[in-house]
């Protein structure tokens, strides 16, 4: 068969790549399309894969999000409709514009989802969806609620990072690409998602509070801080406020070793902090509301700490930091969680 895949943000990437390789095992093929946004088009690269790159994001406001949503359908429906076979599976993380293009063309959706949060995505994609696979952790009400029925659910026990984590291995030359080594000591770092449209329901209008928590934590520590900011508006403020204290990747890099080697991750979202935590380093998500996966992700053991204000974000930060020597026995205890978990791999090749 042919799978498409349709990637929107930088956390897909990996878990797609992850499947892919599953199914082309199998003998099926397999073809990506991408939007222009962040870190996503070089990931691709990196991950040595062919991607097609339609559409861009919207932006910040409602208005831009429906007219580049439009434009990217446009673009998306020419590419799969002149393709020489049509697909027979499309996979995205909720994609809005795939999601109706498959719909609109006959193509059955399989709709991975951790995120009922993002309400407007999920009420866009979810009934249009043949199934739903999530973590069995977030309660099937919230489903419900989104315009989803029973039978589309497709629950598996565990997190989506057991797909690309449990064989994962460090590699210590992706420090040279920063000009960092194994002895330098970094925390990474990454701003909340001011423009999305979950942000704005939250009345979360275009702010960023990394700088606050940086500003205090920076008097304390003497180290870098790699920063993946999602917006030029965020980059640009950030390195002005922090100058040579940052380390900016102009393109996607290996994250995973990246996160291997800090003391810290601190993130706004919840992607950076839950890799970074599945590999064994203490992380930290701002996040301004509890976020089901990120609070059954703390419960299992895995080092995620969720503190929804900056206050107790900083203080949190800063013991962490302290006690950055423990990190060998955490990592231990984090892969045998990890190897408990089921992935969603499994449950999606089953499905297909």
């Amino acid at each position: 068969m042919i799978i498409w895949f349709d990637t929107v943000t930088a956390k897909e990437p990996l878990l797609f790549n992850a499947i892919a390789h599953e199914l082309e095992k199998e003998g099926h093929e397999v073809i990506f399309t991408c939007r222009d946004y962040d870190y996503v088009v070089s990931l691709f690269d990196l991950l040595q894969r062919n991607v097609e790159v339609l559409g861009r994001h919207g932006g910040g406001t409602l208005f831009g999000k429906l007219m580049a949503g439009n434009k990217r359908i446009e673009l998306l429906a020419k590419y799969i409709n002149n393709l020489d076979e049509k697909p027979d599976y499309h996979i995205s993380f909720s994609s809005p514009e795939s999601t109706r293009v498959a719909f609109g063309l006959g193509i059955p959706t399989i709709t991975i989802n951790d995120s009922p949060h993002a309400k407007a995505v999920g009420k866009l994609t979810l009934p249009l969806s043949k199934y739903i696979v999530y973590s069995s952790c977030i309660p099937k009400e919230k489903w419900l609620s989104l315009g989803a029925l029973e039978e589309q659910l497709q629950p598996y026990n565990g997190i989506d990072e057991v797909a690309w984590l449990l064989d994962f291995k460090p590699k210590p030359e992706v420090l040279g690409h920063l000009s960092l080594t194994t002895d330098d000591r970094f925390i990474i770092a990454r701003p909340e998602e001011s423009n999305a449209a979950y942000m704005l329901e939250l009345g979360i209008d275009g702010l960023t509070y990394l700088d606050v928590i940086l500003e205090d934590i920076l008097k304390e520590y003497e180290g870098k801080v790699v920063m993946f900011p999602r917006y030029e508006t965020q980059k640009e403020a950030l390195k002005k406020k922090f100058g040579d204290k940052l380390i900016i990747p102009p393109k996607a890099v290996d994250t995973l070793s990246l996160y291997y080697y800090s003391d810290l991750c601190i993130t706004g979202g919840a992607t950076m902090s839950r890799e970074a935590a599945a590999v064994g380093t203490p992380s930290i998500s701002y996040y301004p509301q509890p976020l089901a996966v990120l609070e059954y992700i703390a419960s299992i053991g895995i080092p995620l700490y969720n503190e929804y204000t900056v206050e107790n974000a900083i203080e949190r930060a800063k013991i962490l930091i302290r006690n950055s020597a423990e990190k060998n026995s955490i990592r231990q205890k984090t892969k045998q969680i990890l190897q408990g978990l089921e992935s969603p791999v499994e449950r999606i090749m089953h499905l297909i």
